[in-house]
């Protein structure tokens, strides 16, 4: 081989070396594309969100509640003395709403007859102002009480007071009765004990 060959595979061994070396370095600087990492999924339970609940309907009830001091016995043809306490108490704060209403009260005697029994005595009321409470004879057996309004912050207690019962010959012995009935405007909810025994018609002597 001359001198010129020689040189020539020379030249084209350190070429294809350096083209070796060039290829390797670039597979090794250039940046290698980041492989994704397999990530789990991740499910987030949520509990289940509270079925709306409808605010209960508030049921009107009575608002008022009734009780009575009675007269005792009283004999057929005679009176009692003027002892009667019927009172009416608000059963809760604000029971009784701020605006007028009335009632009426009653008397019969066992049988039902309210013509051998009737009040006796000049009625009056006593009541916070805030009720403005009155009453009113509608006739022998039968009040009228009202009211104007109402304290939404107290329980109010109404009561009547200053009557008796008196009792024909004709009356039926036994117990007798008071009804409340004719409930309107404020109170028309009505009374709880709305049936009363205010005395006893017994025989005379």
């Amino acid at each position: 081989m001359d001198e010129r060959t020689f040189r020539a595979v020379v030249a084209s061994v350190l070429v294809g070396a350096f083209a070796l070396a060039v290829i390797v370095a670039v597979a090794v600087l250039l940046p290698r594309s980041p492989v994704p990492t397999p990530t789990a999924a991740v499910t987030t339970s949520l509990p289940p969100l509270p079925t709306p609940s409808i605010a209960p309907t508030r049921i009107p009830g009575p608002e008022l509640r009734a009780s009575v001091i009675g007269v005792g016995q009283i004999p057929r043809g005679g009176t009692s003395g003027n002892t009667l306490v019927l009172a009416f108490l608000e059963v809760g704060v604000d029971a009784i709403p701020s605006a007028a209403g009335s009632f009426r009260v009653t008397l019969t005697d066992g049988a039902g007859n309210g013509s051998t029994v009737g009040f006796v005595g000049t009625p009056s009321v006593q009541a916070p102002g805030s009720l403005g409470a009155t009453v009113a004879r509608l006739g022998p057996n039968a009040l009228l009480v009202s009211i104007r309004g109402s304290d939404p912050n107290n329980v109010e207690l109404l009561s009547i007071r200053g009557l008796g019962i008196g009792a024909s010959a004709t009356a039926a012995l036994g117990a007798l009765r008071i009804h409340l009935d004719r409930f309107s405007g404020s109170l028309v909810t009505g009374a709880e004990g709305s049936s009363l025994s205010p005395g006893t018609v017994v025989g005379g002597p």
